[in-house]
């Protein structure tokens, strides 16, 4: 198995006309195939995702930023930390 961390998130209109954009929430989905795939794929199964999770609200996927994909041959593990 191939495995995907997929992150991004989705550029919002600053609060005023003369503010610039603002990062929306960092997002971050995983996934698991059995083959590698192209970065086109991997792109609108986030897209799908994204939309899927806010979809009480308007998504412009042209001001989605695709923020880091990363590939591991291993699953992901939480691990766990001392800190409470």
């Amino acid at each position: 198995m191939i495995y995907y961390q997929l992150s991004g998130f989705e550029w919002h209109d600053g609060p005023e006309i003369y503010l610039p954009d603002e990062e929306g929430p960092t997002c971050f989905y995983y996934v698991k195939f059995s083959k590698q795939q192209p970065v086109e794929k991997l792109k609108l199964i986030f897209i799908d995702m994204y939309k899927a999770e806010y979809s009480n609200y308007s998504v412009n996927i042209d001001r989605i930023h695709f923020f880091d994909f990363v590939k591991s041959n291993t699953p992901m593990e939480v691990i766990k930390t001392d800190d409470p």
